[in-house]
């Protein structure tokens, strides 16, 4: 006997490893493989290299912002004079 992966009622198996068939296989024994075991969780390894690359990225965004906003400012010339604004005196 065949069981064909449209019969399996479930396509998880629940916390005590069942899978469902239909009513069909009732009173018959059934032998099933397991193919794969998935973690539900990423590893620790998997993790760690994901925060490694996010940190890298975010380095490098950070550089490239400061490089492009730089150059933007620039770009927009001298400010304008303000009335009674001194950009070089300490802000108390």
């Amino acid at each position: 006997m065949n069981v064909e992966s449209d019969d399996i009622r479930t396509k998880e198996a629940d916390d005590r490893g069942r899978l469902y068939l239909g009513t069909e296989y009732a009173n018959k024994r059934i032998t099933v493989a397991v193919v794969d075991v998935e973690d539900d969780r990423p590893n620790e390894d998997e993790l760690a290299a994901a925060y490694q690359d996010a940190a890298t990225s975010a380095r490098d965004i950070t550089r490239e912002w400061d490089h492009v906003s730089d150059e933007a400012w620039e770009s927009l010339g001298p400010a304008p004079r303000v009335e009674g604004y001194d950009a070089d005196e300490d802000d108390e």
